[in-house]
């Protein structure tokens, strides 16, 4: 049996769940319509551009929280973990 309290699968993807959606946030001003910072629009533009809705003229509601937290599950999804997804994440808003 393993009692290590170190991080699991699920307790990463909580926390890169978490940290996406508040990029997501920041990225469209959030809901209380703060300035955008450039770092998550340039975020919002790749998740936009990876969007199969967005290919149909439907664009996600950005500064909704429920809605940024389905976003971040299907970019988790799409990455393939949480680890990677959190990487790309941070890649993007560096601009590599």
């Amino acid at each position: 049996m393993n009692t290590d309290p170190g991080f699991t699968d699920i307790s990463m993807t909580e926390l890169a769940e978490q940290q996406i959606v508040y990029s997501i946030l920041n990225g469209s001003g959030g809901p209380d319509n703060r300035e955008m910072t450039d770092s998550g629009l340039r975020f919002i533009r790749y998740l936009l551009s990876i969007s199969r809705c967005a290919r149909f003229g439907f664009l996600p509601n950005f500064k909704d929280p429920e809605s940024a937290r389905e976003i971040a599950r299907q970019f988790i999804k799409y990455c393939g973990c949480a680890a990677i997804a959190m990487h790309t994440m941070q890649c993007i808003q560096r601009g590599d």
